[in-house]
């Protein structure tokens, strides 16, 4: 007699577990397509980096931007 009860209640349980079971299994098996970030390190010394350059050109928007802000400062006084 309490099984006929609970199962509504089982029913409805279902769904939920069959998904959370769904996305457990398919997390455990898929395999990684993005690349590791660690592997691709780049370092300023590595012969084909392009960080070095990366670095200078944010050290010449840093100065434009210093320079841009002295201008306004000097315009409105």
């Amino acid at each position: 007699m309490t099984v006929y009860r609970a199962m509504p209640y089982l029913l409805a349980a279902v769904p939920p577990v069959v998904m959370l079971l769904t996305i457990l299994i398919a997390g455990c098996t898929m395999s990684r397509t993005a690349p590791n970030l660690a592997d691709n390190a780049r370092f300023y010394s590595d012969p084909d980096s392009r960080a070095a350059d990366e670095l200078i050109r944010e050290l010449d928007r840093r100065a434009a931007r210093e320079d841009l802000r002295r201008l306004i400062e000097e315009v409105q006084r």
